[in-house]
């Protein structure tokens, strides 16, 4: 009963209803469901099903029947494409969303390409989207498109509080630098501290279930007992 009651608190403090989701972008609920199923944003992140608890990272399928909450960081992407598609009449409306939904994942490769080149650590976790020292254009398209599938699919809606390229290019370089790090004996700890909070910054502090084998878990976490720190104390 108390993990149920944390991952509830956890949920309703990070997560949004389909009602919070719709009211925050100005339209009705039935409008959210359509273009998420457009794939302009994300499904359920979390869901308390007859089963228990449910998570999209890592998910084979839909969320169960029951209670879902939904990624606050979508709505952005969900005013961008409503105001794309205002206006659109069914059956327009469904061709709109999906060209709504495409737009969307374009401007988010080309972003993506640009956030490579600018971000420390890009190739450790992107080596395929360079040649040599220099992001290869067509690499960092396919790559941007896989990211993208996997926010819509909900993974990144578990872990980024805003999901753009920008943050996603941060969260998995930061993740990377900081893991490959700690495989050196005399890592610069004061370096790392400061990517650390760079990286707490962009990340949701994840369910406490998932939080030790996640990327918090893995990188602000060790480093906080490695370096006899304290904790991040993400469910104080």
């Amino acid at each position: 009963m108390h993990a149920d009651d944390d991952a509830r608190r956890y949920v309703e403090r990070w997560f949004w209803t389909l009602d919070d989701l719709a009211e925050a972008v100005g339209v009705t609920p039935v409008r959210i469901e359509q273009l998420i199923a457009a794939r302009c944003a994300p499904g359920p992140i979390y869901a308390r099903g007859a089963d228990g608890w449910w998570s999209a990272l890592g998910a084979d399928g839909a969320a169960p029947a029951g209670e879902h909450w939904y990624s606050p960081g979508a709505a952005w992407g969900l005013r961008q494409a409503e105001l794309a598609t205002r206006g659109g009449n069914s059956p327009a409306a469904a061709a709109a969303a999906a060209a709504a939904a495409a737009m969307l994942r374009d401007t988010f490769a080309d972003r993506f390409a640009k956030a490579l080149s600018h971000q420390r650590y890009a190739q450790v976790a992107f080596a395929s989207c360079f040649s040599r020292d220099a992001v290869d254009p067509d690499a960092a398209c396919a790559t941007a498109r896989d990211e993208w599938a996997s926010w819509i699919q909900g993974g990144y809606g578990v872990c980024l509080r805003v999901f753009t390229a920008e943050t996603c290019v941060a969260k998995e370089s930061l993740g990377a630098g900081l893991k490959a790090a700690f495989a050196a004996p005399d890592y610069d700890a004061a370096a790392l501290l400061a990517d650390a909070e760079i990286l707490a910054g962009l990340l949701l502090p994840f369910a406490p279930w998932q939080r030790e084998a996640g990327t918090p878990g893995r990188t602000i976490d060790r480093l906080l007992r490695e370096l006899r720190l304290g904790d991040d104390r993400p469910y104080a």
